[in-house]
């Protein structure tokens, strides 16, 4: 028996993805589930998934908002950005010169015109390691071809190396890849990564695992957001997966 309907919404961008749900959503009992969870946990087989959960304050017009993961969050501003255009975009908040956030007590603030990019960070180098706002990166530039039909070596690689960084990037040629400081391959690009790539090797084109070019321009890592799907998740007292699943 269908004991609870949740609508959202998935987007895209650059390789990373957003579920996003109007918090009423989440109104009225699904027990013995966590709604959340099932939600991170559902990502039709992806396991980059991240969730944000919004609630407009009519008073002030400040977006009241919660953002989970399975795993570390990054580009936690890009994620946010994306998702203030896509509610500008689906007209779920109107359009205006400023938006304000507020997420786990922290106020935000982002200009309309500052939705699709990000300004490169600046880049502080500390023996073998480099600081890039507040994150702590090493590089290590590898004669591997850094594609997808070669992860076997790549992962072999990584594991040979002693990481105890926010990111280690491999680079090879103008091409990168990423971990993170839970040793995950990023797919996609993190704008602390880009920022050391750009000072590193200014002027060459940066190609992540996916294929996908970084865009870069006046000193911003410019990004778009893609709709994914419309979604209608149906929380069954039958299901015997009470937390979801991710197929790894």
């Amino acid at each position: 028996m269908i004991t609870k309907i949740i609508n959202s919404y998935d987007i895209q961008i650059n390789g990373q993805l957003l579920r996003v749900v109007e918090a009423g959503e989440f109104t009225g009992s699904a027990a013995p589930f966590n709604s959340k969870t099932l939600l991170i946990n559902e990502p039709r087989g992806n396991k980059y998934i991240n969730l944000i959960t919004y609630r407009e304050n009519p008073e002030n017009d400040i977006l009241e908002i919660t953002l989970d993961s399975s795993d570390i969050i990054d580009n936690r501003e890009l994620l946010l950005k994306s998702f203030v255009k896509s509610l500008v975009d689906r007209k779920r908040i109107k359009e205006r010169e400023k938006y304000s956030l507020l997420l786990d007590g922290e106020g935000l603030a982002y200009s309309n015109e500052e939705l699709c990019s990000s300004i490169i960070y600046e880049v502080n180098k500390n023996n073998d390691s480099y600081s890039i706002n507040g994150k702590t990166l090493k590089i290590v530039e590898t004669e591997l071809q850094i594609e997808v039909n070669n992860l076997t070596d790549i992962k072999a690689l990584i594991a040979e190396i002693e990481h105890d960084f926010d990111f280690l990037v491999l680079y090879n040629k103008g091409k990168f890849i990423s971990v993170n400081k839970n040793g995950r391959i990023i797919p996609y690009p993190v704008i602390e990564v880009i920022s050391l790539l750009t000072g590193k090797y200014q002027g060459a084109q940066l190609t992540a695992l996916t294929g996908d070019n970084v865009e870069i321009k006046n000193n911003k890592v410019n990004y778009k957001y893609y709709l994914v799907s419309n979604s209608q998740f149906y929380i069954d007292d039958t299901d015997i997966y009470k937390e979801g699943f991710i197929i790894k």
